[in-house]
């Protein structure tokens, strides 16, 4: 694919090929990460439509470092800040003339749209509780302050929630693990009333 071609699937509207092989128009891959991640960071159109609710931290995380990176090539190419949206910025791209800066950034629009695809298909995102960890009583860690604990509670086929004694909790700050009955700290940590943790928050 072409510097254009990535552009276009980022900002635009786009023909996409569903898993039963039939094209299907799609929404623009960055208002479909800003909608994964439930802020109205980058991509054009309205608000979220909630209240400001994280949905995915990791398409945050994600939305942010692809503004980043774009002004921060933008800055390398022009010499100067750019102030406009996201969307505007990604669309002057392809109408640079140096070839060499086509080519880079057709591998870098490449890698974004990879990364995109990621977490979009992970459709059922771990469950973050803000407690400390049992192991390192840390609560968050990184330059991020993520949480440190995620819970991944959904079955393998990331449709339905799979029985308690099959979550697995783990700590991103010391790497420490936990399953089944080893878990039962996270009940009372989180004042989850049911013994068997059938809700997950």
């Amino acid at each position: 694919m072409t510097l254009a071609d990535n552009i276009h699937m980022l900002t635009s509207e786009h023909m996409t090929m569903t898993d039963e092989g039939e094209y299907t128009k799609a929404a623009p891959l960055l208002a479909q990460l800003r909608a994964a991640s439930g802020s109205s960071l980058g991509a054009q159109g309205g608000g979220s439509g909630g209240g400001g609710m994280v949905i995915s931290a990791s398409a945050v995380k994600l939305e942010k470092e692809i503004r980043e990176s774009a002004l921060y090539e933008h800055f390398e190419m022009a010499g100067t800040e750019y102030r406009g949206s996201l969307v505007a910025l990604l669309k002057t791209w392809p109408l640079i003339n140096l070839e060499e800066w086509q080519d880079y950034l057709e591998h870098v629009t490449l890698d974004w749209l990879d990364k995109i695809r990621e977490v979009l298909e992970s459709k059922r995102p771990p469950w973050r509780p803000s407690i400390p960890c049992p192991a390192c009583a840390q609560r968050f860690y990184g330059p991020e302050r993520d949480p440190c604990l995620e819970v991944h509670y959904w079955d393998h086929d990331a449709e339905t929630m799979a029985h308690p004694s099959q979550w697995i909790a783990k700590c991103a700050g010391c790497g420490a693990e936990w399953n089944g009955d080893n878990l039962k700290w996270l009940r009372v940590a989180t004042d989850t009333p049911n013994a068997e943790l059938t809700r997950a928050g």
